[in-house]
């Protein structure tokens, strides 16, 4: 192997590396977080990241997929969305409980109506005298 070949793959490397590492940093900084300082063409250090709280917390808030990538992933935005999910489901039946009871309102009042035009007993359909 050549060394013109060797630094030339070596310098491709690095490039590769240094594209992926500021596409991270660019997520980061879209999730709010600031980025670690790093030498150019070295990768994002995940261990050093780990250590920062508040970095991981504003990873796992706002961008949880780079937050696994990262494997600093701790659950939060699946917890939420099974809350989210949960009062979603616990409003659309609230939602059909209330249409049922306005169904049966509605009933029970036009039943009253008809009694009261025709002059009868709701309970027991005589006539009024």
């Amino acid at each position: 192997m050549d060394l013109n070949t060797a630094v030339d793959a070596a310098y491709q490397e690095a490039d590769l590396v240094e594209a992926t590492a500021r596409q991270i940093e660019a997520r980061i900084i879209a999730a709010g977080g600031r980025p670690l300082l790093r030498q150019y063409g070295k990768s994002i250090d995940t261990a050093a990241i780990k250590q920062n709280l508040t970095l991981v917390s504003q990873l796992n808030r706002r961008d949880p997929k780079l937050a696994t990538y990262l494997g600093v992933q701790s659950g939060y935005q699946q917890q939420l969305e099974q809350q989210q999910a949960q009062c979603k489901a616990a409003a659309e039946a609230m939602q059909a409980a209330t249409a049922a009871l306005k169904e049966r309102n509605d009933a029970n009042a036009d039943n009253r109506y008809r009694h009261a035009i025709q002059g009868t007993n709701p309970l027991t359909g005589a006539r009024y005298f």
